[in-house]
């Protein structure tokens, strides 16, 4: 039977540590790179094959599946400005084989493994800069959430047309404007979740019409609903 998700949980810059039981997950997509490890792990690409894997770094906004998750394994969701794209090899493209690492990844451990993990496979890798205006892009819808967030708002205060800073989230991110905000909203609720907010304390200071608008999103970008994924979560500081 697949494990029900049940282990701690950490913010660090730029990175959502988990361990412990990881569960299944509908087919999703999110804007960050993703780390994961654990014995029997399947998971499945866009390709709809299913693949066994010890360890995986899934990039970012590749659609997959957790088909069966482990009893005892690591999870780092990675901002994608710190991480590179593993290579595909021969793998068909959307494979989850070609997302494997090696075998001297470790497979469990706690905080200060996953960290040094994360470290490593990304330390080595220097951070494509993206477009200057993304930059400030970027700190300018930091600075409307929790509140409505506008293309043409963050465009003018970028001093950028609407249409030309919609193609640079696209081409720079992989991710057009509104998803964008949305995973920027999910940065709030794992930081309010941290802090000990109950998941509607955490949806409304994030932005969110309400907990069911939450587990909507949720679902959509991580493959679950949000309780399944935090009813047994033990926030580390």
């Amino acid at each position: 039977m697949t494990p029900r998700w049940q282990g701690w949980a950490a913010l660090r810059p730029g990175v959502l540590c988990y361990g412990g039981r990881i569960g299944a997950t509908g087919r999703h997509a999110h804007r960050a790179a993703q780390l994961l490890t654990g014995e029997g792990l399947v998971l499945r690409g866009a390709d709809g094959r299913d693949h066994a894997v010890r360890a995986a770094l899934i990039p970012a906004n590749a659609p997959h599946t957790i088909v069966r998750g482990t009893a005892d394994g690591l999870l780092a969701l990675v901002d994608p400005a710190r991480i590179g794209q593993p290579g595909g090899g021969e793998a068909a493209p959307g494979s989850a084989a070609a997302w494997r690492l090696g075998p001297d990844v470790p497979v469990t451990g706690d905080l200060d493994t996953l960290t040094a993990l994360v470290d490593a496979l990304t330390g080595h890798v220097p951070p494509r800069p993206p477009h200057p205006a993304l930059a400030g892009a970027e700190r300018a819808v930091r600075r409307m959430l929790p509140g409505r967030v506008r293309l043409s708002d963050v465009a003018r205060a970028v001093h950028l047309s609407e249409s030309r800073l919609s193609h640079l989230f696209t081409a720079e991110f992989g991710l057009p404007f509104r998803p964008y905000v949305l995973w920027a909203r999910l940065d709030g609720v794992w930081s309010s979740l941290a802090a000990g907010a109950t998941l509607t304390e955490a949806a409304h200071a994030a932005g969110f019409a309400d907990a069911a608008h939450l587990s909507r999103v949720v679902r959509r970008m991580m493959g679950n609903a949000p309780s399944t994924m935090t009813a047994g979560v033990r926030w580390l500081s």
